[in-house]
């Protein structure tokens, strides 16, 4: 809990500055140096390492501003200096190896501030990437494609009309690009959720899950763990199949772009709140008044009909079809999984115990 009371001085504020910009800066080399992450760049105008060169160099800059003006209370209960401090503890000489030993394991509170860095360094490093290198340069870095899209959907109704099948055309001509622009938007609102802890946002973490099954069954959805996982489960397709039938392919393009659009509205409600591993505060309202757990549920709807396809194509055999659906089934149980974990984290919040009341249902309303 912070301290209400006490005065920030100027001592504690250079503490968790300078003790910030260190952490920062080992980050910053750490990601800058993965093979990992360099591996993904494709676009040669723009990277992510600029972009967190640029985040870097702006804080050195405004932090300092901020703090000795605002002079924030939670300069009392810096994550920063905790990190700092555990890690000082480390390089101090011991007089026993018992005493050593009992503070390599760090504290309640260091695991905490550590998760904290950890979930901007790994989750918010991941949004940047996909926003740098997929989705803005396939967009243009512009919202010119808008004005294309709607004047090409002027174009198939004005040529074929909406009875002749000028809408149908359209949704399959552009399925893929809809659900862009939708992951484009979920993505930003992620990344500044991650970047960002601010009380002006309302996304102060409260705290972090540091179980192990709580943070294995999160990181293995995302990059570049989730490489070692599609290893030995069968990868969900990021777009849909082209299959014979018109009428199947307009349909599934349709459900795909819902599916997508639910799981939006979702992460919108969260809006800066909305992150892996962390209580930044309860959200109640919709969706999240019909069922606790909406973007997982259209994540796993998104998963089924992008799948949906493989079954429809006559070369694959029937083992590889089982293969297939043991592979959807795995990744449906890797979300139910990870909405058991974070509950079990959440269910310590008051708040939560009391939405938990109100809101019966995890998946399905009335059902599930």
């Amino acid at each position: 809990m912070e301290n209400n009371t006490a005065e920030v001085t100027f001592k504690d504020i250079a503490k968790h500055y300078f003790s910030s910009v260190v952490i920062y800066g080992i980050i910053l080399a750490i990601i800058s140096l993965c093979p990992a992450y360099n591996e993904t760049i494709e676009n040669e105008t723009f990277d992510y390492i600029t972009f967190f060169v640029a985040y870097y160099l702006l804080y050195i800059i405004i932090a300092p501003i901020i703090f000795f003006t605002v002079k924030p209370k939670s300069v009392l209960n810096s994550k920063s200096i905790l990190v700092m401090d555990y890690i000082k503890r480390q390089f101090k000489k011991q007089p026993s190896t018992k005493e050593f030993l009992a503070n390599i394991a760090p504290n309640e509170q260091e695991q905490q501030a550590f998760m904290s860095f950890f979930v901007k360094a790994f989750f918010g490093v991941y949004c940047v990437i996909l926003l740098c290198n997929q989705y803005l340069p396939s967009l243009g870095y512009n919202i010119d494609f808008l004005k294309v899209m709607f004047a090409q959907a002027k174009q198939y109704i004005g040529s074929t009309g909406i009875v002749g099948g000028g809408i149908s055309q359209y949704i399959i001509d552009t399925g893929d690009m809809w659900v862009k622009i939708i992951f484009t938007v979920t993505t930003s609102v992620f990344a500044i959720s991650y970047l960002t802890e601010l009380d002006l946002f309302k996304n102060k973490i409260k705290s972090s899950d540091t179980t192990p099954l709580g943070i294995l069954s999160c990181i293995i959805c995302y990059y570049p763990i989730i490489i070692l996982t599609n290893k030995f489960i069968q990868v969900t397709q990021n777009s849909l199949i082209p299959v014979d039938n018109q009428t199947v392919l307009v349909i599934l393009n349709i459900l795909v772009i819902m599916a997508n659009f639910g799981s939006m509205i979702a992460i919108l409600r969260l809006g800066t709140k909305a992150g892996n591993l962390t209580n930044r505060g309860i959200v109640t309202g919709f969706p999240y008044n019909i069922i606790r757990h909406p973007d997982y549920t259209m994540r796993v709807c998104y998963i089924i009909f992008t799948t949906i396809p493989l079954y429809l194509i006559q070369s694959e055999y029937v083992g590889e079809k089982i293969f297939i659906t043991i592979g959807t089934l795995a990744w449906i149980y890797i979300y139910y999984l990870r909405s058991i974990t974070e509950e079990r984290h959440l269910i310590k919040d008051e708040k939560y115990q009391q939405y938990v009341e109100k809101v019966k249902y995890r998946f399905i309303p009335k059902v599930f």
